[in-house]
C-alpha cells in the first residue's frame, strides 16, 4: 500500500534548507504510528539508519532501515495472550517533498509484509519480544523543521477520475507567465498560484472557476474524484 501523508509544521522559516534525516524520522514515524493495525495496542518505530540521498526534482529521497514493533494483548480471560510482531524495513526509499502551509509530504511503501515475524506472547501483559531487546532509536520529539511552500510544475498536466482513469479533454499546459491553454491551443485562460494556501485557481478557458487544492509538487485535487498531475 502506498500513501501520501501530510505532517504540519509551525513555521515557514528556512525554506531553502534541505530536510535533515531527523525531519524524515519525525514525519515517517508519525505516519507509521497512525497506521497501527487494528487490535494492536502498541506500536513503536525504531530507526537504525537514515541516509539522505541527492535531491531529485522537488523530492528529497532518504534510505531508511527501521524496525516496527506491534503488540497485541489478546484476551487473557480466554488464556489468549496475543502476539507481538516485528517488521523490518531494510534500505527502503522514502521521499519528502514540500506541501502546502509549511507541511512535509512523505511518499513511499508503508506496509511491511514479507519481512514480518509474529510470535505468541507467553502470558498476560508480557510481550514475546520486549521493546528493550530491539535495536534502534525512536524519532526525535518535537515539531519538524518547516517545509517550503510547494512549487508548481510548469508544462503539461493531465487529470484523472475515479480509479485513476485518464479524463479525455482535461489536459492543459501551464505557462510561466500565469497563462494556461488546453492541449489543442484553443481554450486559454489564466491561473493564480497561491503558495501559502496550496491552491491554484483558474480564470477563463475551460477550467474557469475551478480551484485545485492540496497542491503538491506532483498533484492537486479539483474535487474528491478528480486529481491532476504533470503528464509523464
Amino acid at each position: 500500500m502506498r500513501t501520501l501523508v501530510l505532517l504540519a509544521a509551525t513555521s515557514l522559516a528556512c525554506h531553502a534548507q534541505a530536510p535533515s534525516p531527523d525531519v524524515l524520522k519525525q514525519v515517517l514515524s508519525k505516519t507509521l504510528l497512525g497506521l497501527r493495525p487494528e487490535g494492536y495496542t502498541e506500536r513503536q518505530v525504531l530507526f537504525q539508519s537514515v541516509t539522505a540521498n541527492p535531491k531529485k526534482g522537488a523530492f528529497y529521497p532518504f534510505t531508511v532501515t527501521a524496525i516496527i514493533r506491534d503488540y497485541n494483548p489478546g484476551y487473557p480471560p480466554n488464556r489468549y495472550y496475543g502476539t507481538t510482531c516485528v517488521r523490518k524495513m531494510d534500505g527502503w526509499i522514502f521521499n519528502l517533498s514540500p506541501g502546502a502551509n509549511g507541511q512535509w509530504v512523505v511518499d513511499g511503501m508503508m506496509t511491511v509484509t514479507n519481512t514480518s515475524t509474529c510470535t505468541d506472547n507467553p502470558s498476560a501483559g508480557v510481550s514475546s519480544v520486549p521493546l528493550a531487546t530491539l535495536s534502534g532509536t525512536p524519532a526525535p520529539t518535537g515539531t519538524p523543521a518547516a517545509a517550503p511552500a510547494a512549487e508548481l510544475h510548469i508544462g503539461e498536466w493531465a487529470c484523472y477520475g475515479t480509479g485513476g482513469r485518464l479524463m479525455a479533454g482535461m489536459g492543459f499546459r501551464l505557462q510561466p507567465n500565469g497563462a494556461y491553454v488546453d492541449l489543442d491551443n484553443k481554450r486559454a485562460g489564466r491561473y493564480t498560484h497561491n503558495k501559502a494556501a496550496g491552491t491554484i485557481t483558474f480564470q477563463g478557458g475551460f477550467l474557469d472557476g475551478q480551484t485545485g487544492r492540496s497542491l503538491k509538487p506532483n498533484s492537486f485535487q479539483i474535487s474528491n474524484t478528480v486529481s491532476c498531475e504533470p503528464w509523464r
